[in-house]
């Protein structure tokens, strides 16, 4: 279901299907470049990470939940110095709750429920690679803006066939931070990529888990505002080309 649910925010919102589509079409004509041979230098990397996230700060004092993030990126080298400049999208949820619900005057007919808080982030980023060895070392400077968002749908019990879908709210604000990783070949190409950030986020308004309040046919929305600064541990695949 938590899979699913990051495929499906993708889809549902215009912008970031706009995005990953560039970016994946963007992938797949690179993925078509010769690989580059011993004393060849390459000219991008690209990539997939999934990880833990954490809340920072007072953002940590407000949701007190950790989360899950994942990542794609596309970078391309800066002339021949150690510098990759690349975008990323990232896409990640620091709370989830679930409910049965009947149909109005169908008791007998159950619905899921699923809420989920979510935190959606398109960065710019600049990765120092000083060497492409069997285990090298990086570092990243990163830049962006963050969509905060809490989003419920309403799915059948058996078939998990959506019935409905809505953002109960929403917020927009800037991001940035560092982070620095480790890359370990596997074959000539790809790479285990394994990296730890820590990005200082703007304030914003957000709903956390447990802040949407139903009693009988009303809603209450419980809307904290804080700082939103997280640290995240990831793991993927890279690939030089």
């Amino acid at each position: 279901m938590r899979t699913r649910h990051f495929i499906d925010l993708v889809l549902r919102i215009p912008a970031l299907r706009r995005g990953a589509a560039a970016v994946l079409f963007a992938a797949l004509l690179l993925a078509a470049v010769p690989s580059f041979g011993q004393s060849e230098r390459p000219v991008g990397l690209k990539g997939f990470t999934l990880g833990g996230l954490f809340p920072s700060g007072t953002f940590d004092s407000h949701v007190g939940r950790d989360g899950f993030v994942g990542g794609l990126y596309l970078a391309l080298r800066s002339g021949y110095s150690p510098v990759f400049t690349g975008l990323e999208l990232s896409v990640s949820y620091y709370g989830h709750t679930h409910r049965y619900a009947s149909m109005a005057g169908i008791p007998e007919v159950l619905l899921d429920v699923d809420t989920y808080n979510n935190i959606v982030q398109g960065l710019f980023f600049l990765r120092l690679q000083p060497r492409i060895g069997a285990v090298a070392p990086y570092f990243e400077g990163l830049a962006g803006i963050s969509y905060i968002f809490t989003d419920t749908t309403v799915s059948d019990d058996d078939t998990e066939d959506d019935v409905a879908y809505n953002i109960n709210f929403d917020d927009w604000t800037v991001t940035a931070g560092a982070g620095a990783g480790l890359i370990v070949r596997l074959d000539r190409r790809m790479f285990l990529d394994l990296k730890v950030r820590y990005m200082a986020g703007g304030r914003a308004s957000y709903l956390k888990q447990g802040a949407i309040i139903v009693d009988g046919d009303r809603v209450t929305y419980m809307v904290d505002r804080s700082g939103t600064s997280v640290v995240t541990l990831q793991a993927g695949l890279t690939w030089f080309f």
